[in-house]
């Protein structure tokens, strides 16, 4: 390895989480083959949950390549498989290189990701990189689509393109289980940046995250992950700030402050003026519609299931902000 330049003589684990996804696993493992940077210096662990089509997937790719891989899963897992953070925090305790490249299973990496990103390995003061994370074109945009646009902007530190040095990841005592798939990413990186370490971009290090169907009803699932605000706040609230992170948008409190002048005058047997609250929030509705969908494509079932859920999430998200807010004693509205 001595001719090559000093950024690729650094040993590099590749920790992949699966659960039960083969078709997107396979992809993925065959664009981490296909990496440009030297084979010797790199493995690869796929974390599975138990009983995992991976593992055969794995078995079968490790014949066909030089890069050192293997499919594990975690002994006694509490979490039966369903915690990616889980899963990452056990793949870095086995992994053995000094840097440790964090990609999810529906992704694919370009190349040159591990290339690019190893520029900064020598760098002492730097205990992570991001790389860069690209949406590939579609012919019609979609609200998927236009929601993962915003993910690609730098600052993120999503899961899917992140890399850390690997004894720096151990100290701080990897991803906080206390965020099972959600706020975990944000929360190791502010606790990198919180230890006095830097996490550059690097451009170039690239990570393609497709554009999966749309999943409307995951409109509810996120607004019940809500809960889980307060604690990152109560963790790091001079980032949170920093970052504009936002636990409910102004839509939301426009929707509740509706719902309770709507109560408080049908309480007061004021119906007529109940009505036009009524009226008011299927007005607030057309227009969070068209905002949503306007130059998108789109199906009735999208449709349906977006309108039944709008008026519904801002009071999920509240209620949950209300526990996350009394669990961890702290107060976060806005």
């Amino acid at each position: 390895m001595s001719d090559l330049p000093s950024h690729l003589d650094v040993a590099v684990t590749i920790v992949l989480p699966t659960h039960h996804r083969p078709g997107l696993l396979r992809l993925c493992l065959d664009s981490l083959l296909a990496q440009t940077y030297p084979h010797t210096l790199l493995e690869i662990i796929v974390v599975a949950s138990d009983k995992d089509a991976g593992f055969a997937i794995v078995a079968e790719l490790a014949t066909q390549t030089d890069i050192p891989m293997r499919c594990v899963n975690i002994p006694d897992d509490p979490t039966q498989g369903r915690s990616p953070s889980a899963k990452r925090n056990y793949g870095v305790t086995l992994a053995t290189g000094a840097w440790v490249a964090l990609i999810d299973d529906d992704c694919l990496a370009h190349p040159d990701w591990i290339r690019v990103a190893s520029r900064h390995f020598h760098d002492p003061g730097i205990g992570a990189i991001e790389g860069e994370k690209q949406i590939p074109a579609i012919a019609k945009p979609t609200v998927t689509y236009k929601g993962l646009l915003s993910f690609t902007r730098p600052g993120g530190y999503q899961t899917c393109n992140m890399l850390y040095r690997r004894d720096i990841f151990l100290q701080l005592g990897g991803f906080d289980l206390n965020f099972p798939f959600y706020l975990e990413d944000s929360d190791m990186a502010w606790n990198v940046l919180d230890a006095g370490h830097a996490i550059p971009h690097a451009a170039g290090a690239i990570v393609s995250h497709p554009v999966l169907p749309a999943q409307p009803w995951r409109m509810l699932d996120d607004a019940r992950r809500a809960v889980l605000l307060p604690y990152l706040f109560k963790k790091h609230p001079a980032r949170f700030k920093q970052h504009g992170v936002k636990a409910l948008r102004g839509s939301h409190w426009i929707y509740i402050l509706l719902y309770l002048a709507i109560i408080a005058l049908l309480i007061a047997q004021l119906y007529m003026f109940a009505l036009v609250g009524f009226l008011m929030v299927g007005g607030l509705l057309l227009l969070h519609n068209a905002k949503l969908f306007r130059g998108c494509a789109f199906t009735l079932h999208e449709i349906f299931v977006t309108n039944l859920l709008l008026p519904i999430v801002p009071v999920v998200k509240l209620f949950q902000l209300i526990r996350g807010n009394l669990k961890h004693r702290v107060w976060l509205w806005s």
